[in-house]
């Protein structure tokens, strides 16, 4: 298990163009720390799958995928509210 700090260093690295939304954000917005700790998890999850590491059916994989999409809309949304 990761600590948040990192999570939030991830997050900077995938997104260098918000980070000083990122950076706004993190410490003030529970639920944007919580997207990002369940995204970082679930991209973590996916590389092992992807990568042969763990064993997994493609249901499985898909439906990780479809929840990853959803969760970048989401970071997106809540990055996107705390532009202005």
């Amino acid at each position: 298990m990761c600590d948040m700090n990192s999570v939030k260093a991830w997050l900077q690295d995938r997104f260098p163009k918000q980070e000083d939304i990122i950076q706004h954000l993190w410490g003030l917005d529970k639920g944007f720390e919580a997207t990002s700790h369940e995204l970082h998890q679930l991209e973590l999850k996916l590389d092992k799958l992807t990568a042969g590491t763990d064993p997994a059916d493609p249901s499985e994989i898909d439906q990780l995928k479809s929840r990853r999409e959803a969760l970048y809309r989401e970071m997106g949304m809540l990055m996107g509210t705390n532009m202005r």
